[in-house]
């Protein structure tokens, strides 16, 4: 039986390399942003499918361009969502390229904002009942210049916080980190936490412990390309004034509001340059 897999927590948070390396697995697939359950959500509800408040339209628009004519009000929230995501798994949907999987137990989407929204959770919970969410995190002052730099690069995403300067955009952070330790006191709701900065150093680590929260089985030839995968790099962290909400969430997690050597540009660019020596000279991360 298909089940349903979500990544919640903040955009800018690594989802897209998580969403990757996910897809390396024969049994899961996740899509690039297909708005699904936004789609479904407002579908099954007799309500029009306009863009969700908070993120780009792109994936909405996309979706509902390939394969909106097989929505079907006959079909239940689950079985829609099946045809759909099926559809562009075998089809290819935006970065993500056509993939055969036959033996699917997984199927989700990479929209973190969206999944973990409390008008949208009840939605989720009533009709994908056996549901797991894997809880994205990372640093806020990297995802804050991130973000900014996105928008400076035009990219889709870019009205999504065109015009909000550091600290709004630290508040949509803990906007949604809230959203999540709201879901978190529920002890029925399957959630597990994985740290972008620990995908990024212990690539296998933390690959074989969301495996196992999927009750899937790992390999070693999956566990190296996913290192392979994935760059060892370092991110320059700005220095940000935190409310004391921000600070309570980022010490739950082990962050720190200050940090000497991520804040220092030039050890940030000469740990980089070894790091990318070492992959040139090993092929490896």
């Amino acid at each position: 039986m298909i089940k349903t897999v979500f990544i919640v927590g903040n955009k800018r948070s690594g989802s897209t390399q998580l969403m990757r390396l996910l897809n390396l697995h024969p049994r899961i697939f996740i899509s690039n942003e297909s708005d699904i359950i936004w789609i479904l959500y407002r579908f099954h509800q007799g309500l029009e499918i306009i863009p969700y408040r908070w993120d780009s339209p792109l994936g909405m628009s996309t979706t509902l361009k390939v394969c909106g004519h097989l929505l079907s009000k006959d079909k239940t929230p689950l079985e829609n969502f099946v045809t759909i995501q099926t559809y562009l798994m075998e089809n290819g949907f935006l970065k993500v390229k056509p993939m055969h999987k036959t033996e699917l137990m997984w199927i989700g989407d990479q929209k973190p904002f969206q999944q973990i929204d409390p008008k949208i959770v009840p939605f989720i919970q009533q009709n994908f009942p056996d549901s797991k969410y894997i809880h994205l995190i990372r640093h806020p002052f990297p995802v804050i210049r991130s973000s900014k730099i996105f928008v400076g690069e035009g990219g889709d995403g870019g009205p999504i916080w065109r015009g909000m300067d550091d600290q709004e955009l630290l508040e949509r952070w803990t906007m949604h980190e809230s959203w999540v330790k709201q879901e978190k006191a529920n002890p029925t709701f399957p959630m597990l936490d994985v740290k972008y900065e620990d995908i990024v150093e212990h690539t296998e680590t933390e690959m074989r412990k969301i495996l196992q929260f999927l009750t899937l089985d790992d390999d070693a030839d999956l566990l190296k390309a996913a290192r392979q995968s994935t760059q060892r790099l370092l991110k320059l962290h700005p220095r940000l004034a935190c409310s004391p909400e921000t600070q309570a969430i980022m010490a739950e997690y082990g962050y720190q509001t200050t940090s000497r050597l991520l804040e220092n540009e030039l050890y940030v660019k000469v740990v980089n340059k070894f790091r990318k020596i070492k992959h040139k000279l090993t092929g490896t991360w």
